[in-house]
């Protein structure tokens, strides 16, 4: 360990010791919107800008979420906080540790790993369960029970924060709706495998459609989450063709927004919409063609499907509920840390 980061460590330690009401967590940019709900968490994030950096056309950088592009020595640590990516927090863990290799966290800063994904299909499977094992991680939390037991985790060593959804901001509105399918993914042509865009083209054909997200050449991203949240409230239908995603994101946002909800039934999808109660789920091309034909004819079922849909968010993903579960886990990780 070098002398900088020894007088680092020393200072980690006096300082665990007499916490502060708001932590310095430092991260990693990775979710926008996700990091725009934790921020309201209201401690202090430092995002080291390596690897992919904080894009403003998914949302505005909150005030408490700091973009750095090294990391200073006379800010000291409470938690670092890495979503999903391992290779920025080796990294990462390098420079403050002062050791290269070895086993362990020896940072004297409590590490989390938030898991956002599921295994990549594409490759071995259980080799990217065993690598997500890292040996420098303290902690371990995932979205939902259905991620972590794909990820081969249980109770006994990660915790599950699921999703919050701010339901002030994303809202049911009052403006006239479309009378059209709406779906909204980024790189969707390049992401077939987990987005389904050769099953949206089988579908969709010949059906009225909106169609936004950064996928150069083909569609452009909302404007800002404002104007995300006007397309949500002027769509009737919100169209998701997701192969290989616990819950996209944008499903939530559009299940808040009101909208009739038509989707594949895959991951943990099933578990949030009830078919024919909150919004129709298949994995049937047929029969997810045949929901959005009748959605585009049936004002008053699309009408209901969306209330519930609200509904089930209201219930079940408030901001609240996440944020009091996120200070939960910042708590546990830099209570029980022992370094």
């Amino acid at each position: 360990m070098t002398s900088r980061a020894n007088q680092r460590a020393v200072r980690n330690i006096l300082r665990s010791a007499h916490k502060p009401e708001k932590l310095n967590i430092l991260t990693f940019a990775t979710h926008e919107r996700y990091e725009q709900n934790l921020c309201k968490t209201g401690h202090n994030f430092y995002s080291l800008a390596i690897g992919k950096t904080w894009d403003e056309d998914y949302g505005k950088v909150p005030e408490n979420y700091h973009i750095i592009n090294t990391i200073p020595d006379y800010l000291d640590f409470d938690l670092i906080l890495a979503h999903t990516d391992c290779e920025r927090l080796v990294s990462v863990h390098q420079h403050l540790s002062g050791v290269q290799g070895g086993s362990g966290n020896k940072t004297h800063i409590p590490i989390l790993r938030h898991n956002h994904v599921l295994p990549d299909i594409r490759y071995n499977i259980e080799q990217q369960k065993a690598a997500a094992k890292n040996p420098n991680v303290d902690f371990y939390s995932f979205i939902s029970n259905y991620s972590r037991g794909q990820w081969g985790f249980d109770e006994s060593n990660s915790i599950v924060i699921e999703h919050g959804v701010d339901t002030d901001f994303w809202t049911v509105g009052n403006q006239r709706r479309e009378n059209a399918c709406l779906s909204v993914v980024n790189d969707w042509p390049n992401r077939d495998w987990c987005c389904g865009f050769n099953l949206w083209q089988q579908t969709i054909q010949g059906l009225p459609a909106r169609v936004f997200g950064k996928s150069p050449g083909f569609s452009e991203p909302a404007q800002s989450t404002e104007h995300l949240r006007q397309i949500y409230q002027t769509s009737k239908i919100f169209y998701n063709t997701s192969l290989h995603s616990p819950v996209p994101t944008v499903l939530l946002e559009a299940m808040a927004c009101g909208c009739a909800i038509v989707s594949t039934a895959n991951c943990m999808i099933p578990d949030i919409i009830q078919n024919g109660v909150n919004g129709l789920i298949s994995n049937n091309p047929q029969e997810l063609r045949s929901y959005l034909e009748m959605l585009l004819n049936n004002d008053s079922v699309a009408a209901e499907l969306g209330a519930n849909a609200r509904k089930t968010i209201e219930e079940r993903y408030s901001l609240e509920r996440f944020t009091q579960s996120w200070n939960k886990a910042f708590e546990l990780a830099t209570n029980s840390y022992r370094g």
